[in-house]
């Protein structure tokens, strides 16, 4: 019996609508976005590049994939006029590229390639294929699994895992391929790993796709513009990679791994999977237009890195474009929801990785009303949340800074930071993000550095509370008050 899961009509992505939460396939969901007001997918990674993936099937439905230049917004805004996307372009869509949906298709399985049960002497497991389950020797998340007696999951969770590895995979040691006489066991990490990635909301999920298809920026590749799914040919794993073309193959088609996933008898879990490397060579160059940029100290920029233990709020500045530092670079869809004059929110998606084996947490959230800050629309706002952020960073520093060389004297060792700044920083951080809310509502950006300041005082009698009585801890303390209290010293070359 041939095994098949329908990923146009079967359901497997969860949607909130009036506080509820559905299952729904991918024509519900085209179909009916504008009754959506948000997806609720609960594996972070997975969510990240499914927005993508459908962000692409937004813009062939609609045409937004056809136009550039300043036709984009002109046919930007026709779209977001009907509120909703046409059933009959969602149809012919869908039909065009019927069959290649399937995520159990023989031949051509969506987001996988079918040699991989043929060219890989071992499968992965499928422990290795869900993100949060240990495999081999890494280290337990949310369950005690064994590869001796590996859970299936079900086909629909499978589907969100697989779009987890393809974004997300770790580089390093991977199942053995041998493509043409030639077997390597290594792979580079997927074009998402360990980042944050950040997407403007509308009032609907209709609006949220609209709204989430960046407009092409220079120098982007305009070859043929084609997801995986969309392509007749199997990628050569030896060959060039394919073109980050935008958006279709910027946003779905630059996975470094390859994966296979493997059904049960009645094709409604997989108990198996291939995961593997996919090319050797390396993929073009592609900015991501969801992610905050960075500039290291050689000039290379690099994706900010997902913190776990990094409040949303400490980035709001990067997102706004307000007076931050020429080293950080936005992501360019803020610059497409300004044009539009959105006033909504951002949802935030993160995973805390290193570059290979080690997955530590992942984690999303959603921002106050500040796409209306953005500094096209609210300089004011936008440069006064900029230093409202870069005054607690700075203080969140010198405190702790303080506080490490406080317990050193104390303690009189040179290379311990003790136990205080650990203490001083998470009372801190802990109410500093009120504060810093508190302040941008209230339009107090000054006054920011002096509130934050008090806070950090607060901080250090906190971390030292009880143990501050001995005239050695005593001056220890009234040190550390004194360093975070001194003037900052100035940049050289900066101007006052």
């Amino acid at each position: 019996m041939t095994k098949s899961f329908d990923l146009v009509d079967r359901p497997w992505i969860p949607v909130v609508a009036g506080g509820e939460s559905v299952l729904v396939g991918l024509r519900e969901l085209f179909v009916r976005a504008a009754e959506f007001d948000d997806l609720v997918l609960p594996v972070p990674p997975a969510a990240s590049g499914l927005w993508r993936i459908l962000y692409a099937i937004a813009a062939r439905v609609t045409g937004l994939d056809a136009v550039g230049g300043p036709r984009w917004r002109e046919r930007q805004e026709q779209v977001l006029d009907r509120r909703a996307f046409v059933a009959a372009d969602v149809d012919a869509y869908f039909a065009r590229y019927q069959g290649r949906f399937d995520l159990f298709d023989p031949v051509r399985p969506w987001m996988q390639d079918p040699r991989l049960a043929v060219e890989c002497p071992k499968s992965s497991g499928v422990n290795k294929l869900v993100f949060d389950r240990p495999a081999g020797n890494t280290q337990v998340w949310f369950g005690h699994h064994t590869d001796a007696g590996a859970v299936a999951v079900a086909a629909g969770e499978a589907a969100w895992y697989l779009i987890a590895q393809l974004y997300y995979g770790a580089s390093g040691r991977c199942s053995s391929r041998e493509v043409g006489g030639q077997k390597f066991a290594n792979s580079n990490a997927g074009p998402l790993r360990g980042a944050m990635s950040y997407h403007p909301l509308g009032e609907n999920l209709f609006e949220s796709l609209v709204v989430g298809v960046a407009p092409r920026s220079s120098g982007q590749d305009e070859g043929p513009d084609l997801c995986p799914w969309e392509r007749d040919e199997l990628p050569d794993p030896l060959g060039v990679p394919w073109s980050a073309s935008w958006p279709c193959g910027a946003l779905t088609g630059r996975a470094r791994h390859a994966v296979l996933l493997v059904p049960d008898a009645t094709g409604k879990a997989v108990t198996d999977a291939y995961v593997t490397w996919a090319w050797r060579l390396p993929s073009p160059e592609q900015v991501d237009p969801y992610v905050v940029r960075r500039q290291n100290k050689e000039g290379g920029w690099y994706q900010l890195p997902a913190d776990g233990s990094r409040a949303l709020w400490r980035d709001v500045d990067a997102l706004l474009g307000g007076n931050t530092e020429v080293t950080t670079h936005r992501p360019h869809i803020m610059i497409a929801a300004a044009d539009l004059g959105l006033g909504g929110r951002v949802r935030a998606y993160g995973f805390d990785q290193d570059g290979q084996a080690k997955d530590r947490q992942w984690f999303t959230a959603v921002t106050p009303p500040v796409l209306g800050w953005l500094r096209e629309r609210d300089p004011v706002t936008a440069n006064g949340v900029a230093m409202l952020t870069r005054s607690a960073e700075r203080i969140g520093r010198r405190m702790g800074t303080a506080l490490r060389q406080a317990w050193r004297d104390v303690a009189n060792v040179k290379d311990r930071d003790g136990p205080w700044a650990r203490a001083g920083e998470a009372y801190y951080w802990a109410r500093a993000e009120a504060m810093f809310w508190e302040c941008v509502r209230e339009g107090r950006f000054t006054e920011g550095g002096r509130a934050f300041a008090r806070l950090g005082h607060e901080a250090i009698d906190y971390a030292a509370d009880g143990e501050a009585s001995p005239p050695r801890m005593v001056r220890a303390v009234q040190t550390a008050h004194r360093l975070l209290s001194a003037p900052t010293p100035a940049k050289k070359g900066s101007t006052p």
